[in-house]
């Protein structure tokens, strides 16, 4: 598990790297997919108990992004918000 420090960080940067790689993407139909990917890896690695905190980040950094709403995570699964399971 990360700690809580080592988790802003990564979110820092994933909210960082959003709008160089929605510029760069050729098809928007592949963002979804790819940061989905990315942020279930750093969920996956996120302890419980900042499960949560980590989750809502994600939501807020893609509503502030203007991605769209299948990007998230829990896209998926119930069709809003980063899957709340773990």
């Amino acid at each position: 598990m990360i700690t809580r420090g080592q988790l802003q960080r990564e979110l820092e940067a994933l909210r960082a790297m959003l709008p160089i790689w929605r510029e760069k993407l050729r098809d928007e139909a592949q963002f979804g997919p790819q940061f989905h990917a990315l942020a279930a890896e750093i969920l996956g690695r996120t302890a419980p108990a900042d499960r949560e905190f980590a989750r809502e980040a994600i939501d807020r950094m893609l509503a502030e992004a203007g991605a769209p709403a299948d990007a998230s995570p829990a896209a998926a699964h119930a069709g809003r918000g980063v899957t709340r399971e773990a």
